[in-house]
């Protein structure tokens, strides 16, 4: 993905740079964007420092390597299903290749990733509602994930990515949300996920391509075109079906970014927008919810093609803390992400935000802890509760669904110079699942994790 986590911080950036673009996290892959510091990308240290000197060596034949292993352990004391406690892990290894460096191919790069997930999920097997509670669950499985080419031209003005990637490593990304547990939050905004089973992230890439182009110096124009195929998360494929069977996914976003040229002086801010078609066959979820209440009774749902939505990401620092000269740049700033997917026959979720606020550096000598609080809300498809309603005339036991709402508070201690860090985390689950049935649940426990 073209640079490593200490490049991607751009010089001359003023004591009020409290946080970089989004871009700048997305060039992280995403197992190691937890080790950075999630409100500006700076270079992190590894606990096993240069690998006996091997690192050097790599990294001067041009291959960046990291090996990070991230564990979300997590209980629910009070409410959902039952009580339990659950443990996901994801081990992550990575190489960047510079092929400029290697092979003299000026602004290309070659990105392989691996992922290794074990553990159960909580939000499954315990509580019963929407909104995972740990961002690295996906399924016990070995998947190869990336394996994508990308060039830059033209003073980087002009960007291609192809290969196998994961649609979510490049739109609706904002640094903020590597700073939480929720998947709500973390790794990319899940309402898109719930309406479009096209849409791709990791540990699942699927064949695609992007073209980015940059109109102007403080914007850029961005957009893809990816093999929908719905199969590629299933645990048995290893990531290895290289077919194209799926129908197209497209995306395309916009994104004006504030105060973040060299000189600049003012707050930073990232501004993005984006609309998303998925080909997908999807089925009239009021008769939906029929079929499923009364699975005997033969009715079978109409199909349609293709899906639809649109979506806004924001950032924006609020209140710097940093002083001229900070090697780690603090300060408190907001985030939000609003996904509508309009047409309520077929979109889950039609409606989606999350909205969080996060600090880092509060005390000068912990400059790389972050503190975050932050909301999600999905509310479900009118169509599927009418389906519901008309199920539950027949069958009181049938539940509808409103809204789920996830509150998060989160810390972040960050320790040998973000080599490793360690996440208490609490969670409040409001009506999980979107229905009465199920209690509201608080979740406690950790998120932890170390750059080898």
């Amino acid at each position: 993905m073209g640079e490593s986590a200490g490049e991607a911080l751009a010089p001359g950036r003023g004591v009020n740079a409290a946080i970089t673009e989004a871009e700048a996290a997305a060039a992280v892959p995403f197992s190691e964007r937890n080790f950075t510091d999630d409100m500006i990308v700076v270079p992190v240290d590894n606990l096993f420092g240069d690998w006996l000197g091997w690192r050097t060596e790599l990294e001067s034949s041009g291959i960046t390597p990291s090996v990070t292993f991230v564990s979300d352990m997590l209980g629910n004391p009070v409410g959902g299903i039952r009580q339990g406690f659950t443990e996901a892990d994801n081990v992550g290894v990575n190489a960047l290749f510079d092929l400029e460096k290697r092979h003299g191919i000026e602004g290309g790069s070659f990105l392989a990733t691996i992922s290794q997930r074990s553990g159960n999920s909580l939000s499954t097997d315990y509580i019963g509602n929407t909104f995972q509670t740990q961002q690295v669950f996906g399924g016990p499985t070995f998947h190869v994930v990336d394996l994508a080419y990308r060039q830059k031209m033209w003073d980087d003005t002009v960007e291609i990515r192809a290969g196998r990637i994961g649609t979510s490593d490049d739109f609706l990304v904002s640094p903020y949300n590597y700073g939480f547990v929720q998947n709500g939050f973390c790794g990319t905004p899940v309402g898109i996920f719930i309406n479009a089973p096209g849409m791709s992230g990791y540990p699942n890439a699927t064949w695609g391509a992007l073209l980015k182009t940059r109109p102007t110096e403080r914007t850029y124009l961005m957009g893809g075109a990816y093999n929908g195929d719905t199969s590629i998360r299933d645990l048995n494929n290893h990531g290895l079906d290289f077919s194209l069977d799926g129908p197209l996914f497209a995306i395309a976003e916009a994104a004006y970014e504030r105060n973040q040229l060299a000189g600049d002086e003012g707050l930073i801010g990232n501004y993005k927008f984006g609309a998303w078609w998925d080909g997908n066959e999807f089925p009239d979820l009021r008769s939906t919810a029929l079929a499923n209440a009364f699975p005997g009774a033969g009715i079978v749902p109409e199909m349609h093609e293709g899906n639809y939505g649109f979506y806004t990401v924001c950032d924006q620092v609020l209140i710097p803390f940093s002083q001229p000269g900070d090697e780690v740049l603090r300060g408190i700033g907001v985030v939000g992400a609003v996904i509508i997917a309009p047409d309520q026959s077929l979109s889950q979720m039609p409606y989606f935000f999350n909205a969080g606020v996060a600090a880092r550096g509060i005390w000068a000598s912990r400059a790389r802890d972050v503190a975050a609080f932050g909301v999600v809300y999905g509310e479900f498809s009118d169509d599927l509760r009418a389906g519901q309603r008309q199920a539950q005339q027949l069958d009181p036991q049938v539940a509808v669904q409103y809204q789920e709402i996830a509150l998060e508070w989160t810390y972040i201690f960050r320790f040998r110079e973000g080599a490793y860090f360690i996440q208490p985390d609490v969670q409040y689950i409001i009506r999980p699942n979107g229905t009465d049935t199920i209690p509201n649940a608080l979740v406690i426990g950790s998120q932890v994790g170390v750059n080898f």
